[in-house]
């Protein structure tokens, strides 16, 4: 297996797989299969077999899948493959953070508190302290150590990989954690860290809404855990594979690092937006 992985793209395989496009190409492959077994049953098993494989390793068997993917397949279709296992609502998040006294609600807006600020911003300082002078794969082991710390999981089993600037946490070859970069997984585990004082058992609350909890607290940074720079929030349209997505982004002015990534709803936008354009009558 580790000689097959030197041959994978990694920009379609891995954490990078698109399941719609996988999906599509298995369905080809089957397709072509069975119609050379229909001359040669023989020939049409080595055929199916070497198309698994070239899926596997290339994550694609026919040039140009994204394309068509993306120009045949419904925006729905498409968007079930997207959805991950249910989390708490924004309105839980919210409750909870605020119950704990992490976030204050001052009139029509919420506030970090300034000593839970302080105490998560040393924290991700000491984190990269810690990894001073350690070469990236130690700096990654140490970081699966502090995570399993964390998630009460088995550090041996757990594996930090980076693709790009995203930085995928494993744990027995299943991705289980996914940050758009590390300066976002530095500040989701001293965050981590300090609710462990502020949320009362927050080791039994599921990992998946912890890291609700974890994302929406990554809104209230101003400062990038990385660079120390300014942060900056904006809508963008990104493109995956085979579908575009309007995401709410916060990004850092300096290094470029990239903080958080939410779907957002562009409608909302447009419908506040004819609201203000629309004549108000008056009687």
């Amino acid at each position: 297996m580790t000689i097959l992985h030197r041959y994978q793209n990694p920009a379609y395989t891995g954490s990078n797989r698109c399941v719609p496009c996988t999906i599509t190409n298995v369905a080809i492959a089957a397709l072509g299969s069975l119609a050379v077994a229909a001359v040669a049953p023989p020939l049409g098993a080595v055929a199916f077999l070497g198309a698994l494989l070239t899926i596997y390793l290339r994550g694609y068997l026919v040039p140009g899948t994204p394309a068509f993917t993306r120009r045949y397949f419904p925006d729905w279709l498409l968007a079930v493959f997207d959805k991950a296992d249910p989390t708490p609502s924004s309105a839980d998040v919210e409750e909870m953070l605020v119950a704990a006294g992490v976030l204050h609600d001052e009139a029509t807006d919420l506030v970090l508190d300034p000593r839970f600020a302080t105490a998560w911003a040393e924290r991700m300082a000491d984190i990269d302290t810690e990894r001073d002078g350690l070469s990236d794969a130690d700096a990654d082991r140490l970081d699966a150590v502090e995570l399993a710390a964390l998630t009460d999981l088995d550090a041996d089993a757990l594996d930090i990989q980076r693709y790009g600037d995203a930085v995928v946490a494993n744990l027995d070859a299943e991705r289980i954690g996914r940050w758009e970069s590390r300066a976002a997984f530095v500040a989701d585990v001293a965050a981590a860290r300090e609710l462990d004082d502020w949320v009362p058992r927050w080791r039994s609350i599921p990992l998946a809404a912890r890291s609700e909890l974890l994302g929406a607290l990554r809104l209230f940074l101003e400062r990038c855990p990385a660079c120390d720079a300014a942060l900056t929030l904006d809508h963008e349209v990104v493109r995956s594979c085979c579908r575009d997505r309007d995401v709410i982004a916060m990004s850092c002015s300096g290094c470029g690092s990239r903080l958080l990534e939410a779907d957002f709803d562009v409608s909302v936008l447009e419908g506040e937006a004819d609201a203000m354009a629309s004549p108000v009558e008056t009687h």
